[in-house]
């Protein structure tokens, strides 16, 4: 449950408010109002200095609850509004048979003026009280939300705030009013870093002319287009505040963009297939990027998502975890024995020897009789695990020859050696033995396709293909679906023969068509159905984690038709 922000005196918010004002008018009656402000200004400036660190109802609610400060201005602009009402009545009183044509005209823009300046005070006064008190439907909550694969589903703004807030809180560096973490930048809105294509500053000084006198005003601005082509705004009040924000968006997103604000026109003019070519660049860009930091070993990269585990029951999927890789040691452990292995999207390279895949055997030969119900500890203890980490020569990738390595070990050992293949590092071999070279059997032959891939194509017919990809991407790829940015989507798994393609409907059919293949034994089910969009996107995110378990009475198996179209073709 969200924890109430703590104001004066440990009086929860609003109240603390409402105390501050109490406050305010009652001291104001006997030492002025302006010495009793300044005083509660001073208390509070204060209280917040004996409480650094994030506050107590978080950044993202303080945020919300300081739109409150926008009453003022709603205030003000109402006040003009109401004196242009009252100077049109008391003319208007005065009667208009000496009018001449500019006192009509003066009249209605007088009027006009007045009605916008009524209607603008009452929206900014509804838009900060609705935001501090209601912050499930503010600004800022709208941003986070929108930035979620299924908005409509999104949590709770408790829920929504608290996963800002924690990125901030662990890893935020502020700039003036903007805070930028390793996840998510905060300002007046939120934005997703992941999501950040291109981000632009703006600072500029701007000059304004009268007959009677010169203005200046300085705009500092943060401008962001996320992957959707959506532009976001922040602004700051220090322009020192600007140069480093840019440096520390360029760092946390490397991939991105950085461009001069008088670029900015030209890409918020560009047409779709310009759109399209900019996001393929970039995946590319993240792909070297991460491929390159795969390599080194660098465990922050993310690149974990690029490795697929095969689980004891067969099921594959390719969001890997440390926690999962225990548990599916746990599940061949409690059936007595079983199989599972790690397969890396892309192999490590290292002395012209290609290291592919690990696979762990794990066993618990105990009797059962003597150990009723064995817990968690007993199958780590007394469990045994055998690792086989295939290799090929760089060489003899394409010749489905491969060289393996073997260690028995027990199973705390065995975690943790796989753990550290999720990430990239190559076991210290001395231990393990060499086995002979050895083929592929037949039946994994006659199922080989090309890689793993993702291929996307928009309504404009713009295709991309991408060999290197991670869950993050199929999960853009489905709310493009979603929200008609693609037109057809096909994920293929590692091994091969894990496909789904998603084709966009049309106007005589709205409906997505998705096939899906079904390996049984050494044959491969081909599989047909028609759903709407949002079912499709849900189906192609279970298909990516491995969690694709549906109904197969649901669906129509055309297996005989696609091998005849697979024959007609050869």
């Amino acid at each position: 449950m969200e924890k109430k922000n703590k104001g004066w005196s440990g009086i929860p918010w609003p109240w603390s408010l409402i105390l501050a004002i109490v406050f305010v008018v009652g001291a104001g009656y006997f030492i002025g109002y302006l010495w009793s402000f300044l005083i509660a200004l001073g208390f509070s400036a204060w209280q917040r200095s004996q409480n650094p660190g994030m506050p107590k109802g978080g950044y993202c609610l303080e945020k919300t609850r300081k739109q409150l400060s926008s009453l003022g201005i709603a205030v003000i602009v109402l006040f003009l509004g109401a004196c242009c009402a009252i100077y049109m009545w008391v003319e208007l009183q005065e009667g208009t048979d000496t009018w001449e044509t500019m006192d009509y005209i003066k009249m209605i823009v007088g009027g006009a003026g007045g009605l916008a300046l009524i209607l603008g005070g009452i929206y900014t006064a509804y838009i900060s009280v609705r935001d501090a008190f209601w912050p499930e439907k503010s600004i800022l909550a709208r941003s986070i939300r929108s930035q979620l694969p299924y908005p409509d589903a999104a949590p709770g703004v408790a829920e929504l705030f608290a996963m800002v807030d924690k990125d901030i809180a662990e890893n935020g560096q502020w700039f003036d009013k903007v805070a930028v973490g390793k996840e998510w930048v905060l300002g007046d809105e939120a934005n997703y870093i992941p999501r950040i294509r291109v981000f632009f500053g703006r600072d500029e000084i701007r000059t304004h002319r009268s007959q009677s006198h010169t203005s200046t005003s300085r705009i500092v601005e943060l401008h962001i287009l996320d992957d959707r082509k959506q532009h976001h705004i922040m602004s700051l009040r220090n322009p020192m505040e600007l140069e480093p924000l840019l440096s520390c968006i360029s760092l946390r997103a490397p991939d991105a963009l950085r461009r001069p604000y008088g670029e900015y026109d030209k890409w918020i003019g560009k047409s779709d297939m310009e759109w399209e070519n900019m996001l393929r660049e970039f995946r590319v860009k993240q792909g070297n990027r991460e491929m390159a930091a795969f390599q080194l070993g660098n465990t922050d990269a993310g690149i974990q998502q690029n490795v697929t585990l095969t689980r004891p029951d067969g099921s594959v999927t390719s969001r890997v975890t440390p926690e999962l890789i225990h548990q599916s040691m746990m599940e061949c452990l409690q059936e007595g024995e079983g199989t599972f292995s790690l397969a890396l999207g892309c192999p490590i390279e290292q002395y012209n020897v290609r290291y592919v895949e690990m696979e762990c055997f794990a066993a618990f030969y105990e009797d059962m009789e003597d150990l009723e119900n064995p817990s968690t500890e007993d199958l780590m203890e007394l469990g045994e695990a055998e690792l086989f980490l295939k290799t090929t020569a760089v060489g003899e990738a394409g010749k489905n020859l491969y060289s393996g390595h073997v260690l028995e070990t027990d199973i705390h050992t065995a975690e943790e050696i796989l753990k550290g293949w999720l990430k990239g590092v190559i076991p210290n071999m001395t231990d393990w033995t060499s086995t002979p070279m050895w083929e592929k059997k037949e039946q994994e032959k006659q199922r080989e396709v090309p890689p793993p891939h993702l291929a996307l194509m928009s309504p404009s017919g713009v295709f991309q293909s991408h060999d290197r990809f991670t869950v993050e991407d199929v999960e853009v790829a489905a709310e493009g679906l979603v929200d008609g940015s693609y037109q057809m989507v096909e994920l293929v798994l590692t091994g091969g023969y894990l496909l789904m393609r998603i084709d966009g409907g049309n106007k005589m059919d709205g409906r997505c068509t998705v096939s899906v293949t079904k390996p049984d034994g050494v044959k491969l089910r081909f599989f047909k159905n028609q759903c709407t969009h949002r079912q499709a996107a849900a189906w192609l995110l279970e298909f990516a984690r491995g969690d694709f378990a549906p109904d197969w009475k649901e669906w129509k198996d055309c297996t005989r038709q696609t091998e005849r179209k697979m024959a007609h073709k050869k």
